[in-house]
Order: structure tokens, then sequence, then C-alpha cells
């Protein structure tokens, strides 16, 4: 909160670098309903709880469900697109794979029956712009 002259404000200030994931999925619904009692959204919450290990997102969207044809590097079909971004540049970094944490922290990882493995049924990726 700053306080000028007397008078506060609130305010929030993203700061640094600004990286932006996105998250290709297949086999699990990860639709955002805001019901907690929807396993979609439990399976989302699950998602992002994940994510939450390594760093906050400060920025992300609800998933979308699409056709990963051409969108993901490899999957295909019917899926979700999940994007987010943190001010801590390179934290999912490792070994020049700008997404090496990410895969780590979701491989062999069950939500609602289905156990994520990358490139199988998720995929990462990274960019400075949005």
């Amino acid at each position: 909160m700053a306080r000028i002259h007397g008078a506060a404000s609130a305010g929030e200030n993203l700061s640094s670098n600004i990286n932006f994931y996105t998250i290709y999925l297949n086999t699990l619904d990860i639709t955002a309903t805001g019901n907690v009692a929807d396993q979609s959204q439990q399976n989302f919450d699950d998602l992002c709880n994940l994510i939450n290990l390594v760093a906050q997102p400060v920025i992300m969207n609800n998933p979308i469900s699409v056709n990963l044809d051409g969108l993901a590097p490899t999957l295909t079909g019917p899926g979700f697109v999940f994007k987010f971004a943190v001010e801590h540049g390179d934290v999912f970094a490792r070994n020049g794979d700008a997404v090496a944490i990410l895969k780590e922290i979701f491989e062999g990882v069950t939500i609602d029956t289905v156990a994520l493995s990358s490139p199988a049924n998720i995929e990462f990726a990274m960019s400075e712009l949005l």
C-alpha cells in the first residue's frame, strides 16, 4: 500500500521478467466451472496446485477446449489449452530446456484416474511474449 500526502491506495505491480507458459492437455477434463463440486473444476485446481509448487501464476486464463491438431507440439485430437504467466524468469528451466521443471512436476501425477506423462498426454511451451 502506497501512502502519499496522507492518502493511501492499494495496487499490484508486476516486475522483473514475465515468462508465458502454455499447457496442452488431452485425456483429462480441466473445464473451469467455478463450482468446487464439479470434477473438472477439481482437476483444474489440481493442475494449478502443481504449478504453485514452484511459482504462482500472476496472469492466467481459464482452460480452453480445442482441437489440438496443429496447436500442440505433437498432441492431436480434442483437448485443452491453458496459458499462464509467472514473473520469475526461467523458473521452470533446467539445462537449456525452458519447461524441464514443469515436465518433472507433472510426470506420473494422477489426476482423476488419468496418469499424466509428457509428451503422451501433456505438453508444455514457454514464450517471452504474450
